[in-house]
């Protein structure tokens, strides 16, 4: 390596620290630190340091944490030492705030072994039996140390796979007396000394029956089983029904590598959470939302009985499904919906300017290809995994005066499965309808930045906009794009294609009986109701189209429609149906709709001896009056 290679490694660099003295608050100071990987802090300052602005991946042993955001808003950016106080401060309030469940697992070594073969299934037991918690299953044939299962059903789970099957089960043991009886007089000798029934010599003659004096035999006795494991192997081809689910807890010979690839203790860490309240799938009907299931590959997110869950186990991390999901119910503890706009309530963005998110890898590298450059009015932003980052992130962005939003993404992962970059072409469309820019979101490489950075021109507002109080990610979507939407003074419409962030509903007012049960499952809150005047109201800002109100309404009076437009009926919601109150005939109490009632009544007419006299009272003077005419 040439001497001047060398000097340059052996450089210090300039970095701030933030620091605490005593009882006294924080203080932010500047130090000379060396950046070569593996060289770390000085020892004398770790006892006081609080926050460093540095890279994880080159002092992996620092005793305080490292912020690659303080690091890049220092060397690259013109912020002055109050501003990088504040920056500091929210880098250790959210490095302080992060919270998920995190334990570990040991390995369940239980396992159902389904086969046609009596041998093969034994072969497997001899090999594997000290190892594995093997329960066999044979499908053809009888022998005496497994059972014969038939009508064998596989219901996966999250947490592994149910089995039901049926076997044979003609000898009562709780009733037999061990006589002897039965063996001596089969004529085929079907029946061993261990009172195993070798099925496939029996001729069913019920010799056996007979003779039985403790009524313990039932020649064609059977029993229906149910067993949970959670894992089964299926050795060879045998005929099984599978029940639709994710097939994760099921292999077969051929999978055998990667069964035994995920016996091992675990380290479990609960960072992607799901939110039911927040969740439009609704498991009792089986339809909704269901952006997050098609969009992990890796089958850690899947709709079982109790709605969606995602299986940490599996988990990657990716962020795909996070990124897709419309109300926020999916997140990323590692920098929630929640923790981000916190975030950006406590430092100051640059008006008209630009945030870069990246991870550490790639602000590192970014850093190492521009130390010699200064960048005006931009904010760097670690982000650990650009894969989360979604519609939600960039509209509240813009909100706050940003201009343009640069995610770093040499490989483009955040883009899986086209989601990303049909929520990041949507975001064009807004800015390009409302204020007229394009690029307002873009994607490059750590080395592309420069380049970038050079390009971006015009402002979209000259002051950041009004932010409601954080409730979830929809109402924060809501939020922004209603503040832009003022901001531009235009309606503008849409129809998208593919993905649909948002959605119409019409109502046939004809068929329409305001029995409300389109309320019900729209957690989100996007079907409303003014019950003082029975309004049904649908809010389209926070439509997310999952289409459960069409489903769930009786009379099919709801229709959905991808095509929408920014209007003040979209954020403030438009009147779907309006009906007369149906008061009740003693007190006025309101309980219902007069049209709902009429349709209740039309219906009881076709039933014979309903006594309908009580339906027009409301249900407490239904009930006097009940006593009253007894």
């Amino acid at each position: 390596m040439c001497n001047e290679g060398l000097k340059f490694m052996a450089k210090l660099f300039s970095t701030c620290q933030l620091v605490q003295e005593g009882s006294s608050a924080p203080e932010l100071k500047m130090s000379e630190v060396n950046l070569h990987p593996g060289k770390g802090f000085s020892p004398d300052q770790k006892k006081t340091v609080l926050l460093s602005g540095g890279f994880s991946s080159i002092s992996p042993e620092a005793a305080f944490p490292l912020s690659p955001t303080l690091f890049l808003n220092h060397a690259l950016s013109n912020y002055s030492s109050k501003s990088l106080q504040i920056i500091a401060d929210a880098e250790l309030h959210r490095q302080n705030s992060v919270n998920f469940r995190s334990y570990t697992i040991e390995m369940d070594t239980r396992l159902c072994v389904i086969g046609s073969s009596a041998v093969e299934l034994k072969d497997f037991m001899d090999t594997y039996g000290g190892l594995l918690d093997i329960s066999p299953l044979l499908v053809a044939g009888y022998d005496i140390e497994i059972p014969t299962a038939s009508r064998i059903h596989l219901a996966p789970r999250v947490d592994g796979c149910k089995v039901e099957y049926q076997v044979r089960s003609a000898i009562d043991l709780e009733k037999c007396t061990y006589c002897g009886a039965c063996g001596t007089s089969c004529p085929e000798s079907c029946i061993s000394e261990n009172l195993f029934v070798d099925f496939s010599a029996c001729t069913f003659c019920k010799e056996c029956e007979k003779v039985c004096q403790a009524d313990a035999i039932d020649i064609h006795g059977a029993l229906n089983l149910t067993a949970d494991f959670p894992a089964v192997l299926i050795l060879g081809e045998p005929k099984i029904d599978i029940k639709d689910g994710s097939t994760n807890a099921i292999f077969h010979s051929k999978d055998l590598q990667q069964y035994f690839a995920s016996l091992f203790p675990s380290q479990i860490d609960e960072v992607i959470t799901h939110n039911k309240t927040l969740c439009q799938y609704s498991a009792k009907l089986g339809h909704g939302c269901d952006l997050c299931v098609s969009s992990c590959s890796h089958g850690a997110v899947v709709q079982g009985e109790k709605g969606v869950v995602v299986d940490a186990l599996k988990c990657q991390e990716c962020g795909a499904c996070v990124a897709v999901c419309p109300t926020g119910a999916l997140q990323n503890e590692r920098f929630s919906d929640t923790a981000f706009t916190e975030y950006l309530g406590r430092v100051e963005l640059p008006l008209g300017g630009t945030v870069v998110l990246g991870d550490e890898k790639a602000l590192h590298r970014l850093w190492w290809k521009n130390q010699q450059k200064s960048f005006e009015n931009v904010f760097f932003l670690e982000f650990e995994n650009v894969g989360s980052l979604s519609l939600f992130h960039f509209l509240v962005l813009l909100q706050r005066g940003v201009r343009r939003i640069v995610v770093l993404d040499k490989m483009d992962a955040a883009s899986g499965g086209g989601l990303f970059k049909r929520q990041v072409s949507f975001a064009h469309k807004v800015t390009d309808q409302l204020f007229g820019k394009t690029d307002a979101v873009a994607i490059c490489s750590a080395d592309d930045f420069a380049g970038l950075a050079e390009t971006t021109s015009g402002a979209l507002v000259d002051e950041p906009l009004e932010a409601k109080p954080f409730v979830n990610r929809r109402q924060s979507i809501a939020s922004a794009l209603s503040a832009l939407w003022q901001k531009s003074g235009k309606d503008v419409s849409f129809e998208p294609e593919g993905y649909a962030p948002f959605a119409s509903v019409s109502c046939n007012v004809d068929r329409c009986t305001q029995c409300m049960a389109c309320l019900n499952d729209c957690r989100i809150g996007a079907m409303q109701t003014d019950s003082s005047v029975l309004q049904l109201n649908h809010v389209g800002a926070l439509c997310v189209g999952c289409g459960i109100c069409a489903r769930v309404c009786p009379e099919k009076a709801l229709s959905l429609s991808p095509q929408f437009t920014f209007s003040n009926g979209f954020f403030a919601g438009v009147t779907l149906a309006e009906a007369e109150a149906m008061a009740c005939k003693k007190c006025g109490k309101v309980f219902g709709t007069k049209k709902s009632f009429d349709r209740v009544m039309e219906i009881l007419k076709q039933k014979e001896a309903v006594d309908t006299s009580h339906f027009e009272y409301c249900e407490d003077c239904r009930v006097i009056n009940l006593f009253e005419t007894e």
